[in-house]
Parts: C-alpha cells; sequence; structure tokens
C-alpha cells in the first residue's frame, strides 16, 4: 500500500512539473541555481530597537506542492537561511506566498536616537523597503544587505 501511494505522489509531482514547464506564467529564470524561492519585496518597520518584517514571495512549482503537501513550516529553516545574520528572529506566519517575522534588537539606542548596523541578507529581495518610525520609507532595489541607519521615536504629541 505504501508503495501506491508513494508512486502515485510521484506521478503527481511529476504531472505538476511539466504543466508548470510549458505553461507561459511562470518565470523560471528566476528560481537558477537551485534556489525554491524568490523574494519580491521585504518591508523592514522599525520600531525602536525592534523590527517588524513582511516578505513577499514566489515559489517554485515543486516547492509549491511539497508546501501543499506538507505544509509551510517545511520554509521556516529558509526564512531562517534569509535572515541569518540577524541575531533573535521570530516567525509569526507563514503564508503561500508572505511571511511575517519579528526581529528583536535589530538596533540599539544610543541617548535619544536608535542606531542599526548592517546586516547581510539571505537572497536579495527585488525591493528592500525601510520604514522609519516618523513614517518615512527608503527603497533599495536588490539589496544584499541593510543600510547602517539612525533614527528617533517621532515626538509624542
Amino acid at each position: 500500500m505504501k508503495i501506491k501511494a508513494i508512486i502515485t505522489i510521484a506521478l503527481i509531482i511529476s504531472a505538476v512539473l511539466m504543466a508548470t514547464k510549458v505553461s507561459p506564467g511562470i518565470n523560471t529564470e528566476q528560481f537558477r541555481e537551485g534556489k525554491y524561492i524568490h523574494i519580491d519585496s521585504m518591508v523592514i518597520k522599525f520600531n525602536k530597537t525592534d523590527a517588524d518584517v513582511q516578505i513577499k514571495y514566489n515559489l517554485s512549482p515543486f516547492a509549491q506542492v511539497y508546501m501543499f503537501m506538507f505544509g509551510s513550516k517545511h520554509l521556516e529553516p529558509k526564512i531562517e537561511e534569509i535572515f541569518y545574520d540577524f541575531e533573535k528572529i521570530e516567525i509569526q506566519n507563514i503564508g503561500r506566498t508572505s511571511a511575517l517575522i519579528h526581529v528583536k534588537d535589530i538596533s540599539r539606542q544610543n541617548n535619544e536616537y536608535y542606531l542599526h548596523d548592517s546586516r547581510e541578507l539571505g537572497v536579495s529581495p527585488d525591493v528592500l523597503t525601510l520604514i522609519y518610525p516618523d513614517k518615512t520609507r527608503q527603497n533599495i532595489e536588490h539589496a544584499k544587505a541593510t543600510r547602517d541607519v539612525f533614527y528617533e521615536e517621532p515626538a509624542k504629541k
């Protein structure tokens, strides 16, 4: 009975891969070099010394089938690999096309300012957006790392 199930799963995966290979809607170039995830955008929203990070991604067809069959929990190691240079990350939610991560101590406080030292990213997103507490934004295309920045908490009204 187990062999039939394995053969059936293998046939389903093969059929899906064949279908996606001939379908015009998928750009397989973005999955070259054995990578099964392509980061479209990453938004880092600073909040004092911590930050919330939202990433939006596309998975290769094989990874989509794998995630459908076995769940999104298996993407956690890849998400952690993207943030390998960050010390304290907490994956809050992983979806089909996005994930939400909380990063503790991404910055350090120095008097009234917060300082963020550059950190390398395991995968380069198409667009990295930094959102500071005063709501200003900075977009960086094809970033390999975050930038050294400082910011302050907006004045309370």
